[in-house]
C-alpha cells in the first residue's frame, strides 16, 4: 500500500502491540514545535526491510529484526 501524502507529511511505519510491522501510516508536522513531527503511537521512522520467506519484521530494541511466526 502506498500512501498519498500532501506537502509536509511523511511516511512512518506502524507496528502492532508485539512490534510486528503492519503497514504505513502518516506523520504530520507539529504545529506547536516547528521541525518536529506528530508520530502516531506504535510507529517508527525507519523503514522495515523486505520480508524474507516466512519471517516477519519486528521492531525490537530500536531496530528491525526478523522473526518467524
Amino acid at each position: 500500500m502506498t500512501l498519498n501524502l500532501i506537502d509536509g507529511q511523511r511516511v512512518v511505519y506502524q507496528t502492532d502491540e508485539n512490534g510486528f510491522y503492519v503497514g504505513e501510516a502518516t506523520a504530520y508536522p507539529d504545529p506547536k514545535n516547528p521541525g518536529s513531527w506528530l508520530i502516531p503511537a506504535g510507529c517508527v521512522e525507519i523503514k522495515p526491510p523486505h520480508f524474507i520467506g516466512k519471517a516477519r519484521p519486528q521492531w525490537v530494541d530500536y531496530k528491525w529484526k526478523f522473526k518467524t511466526t
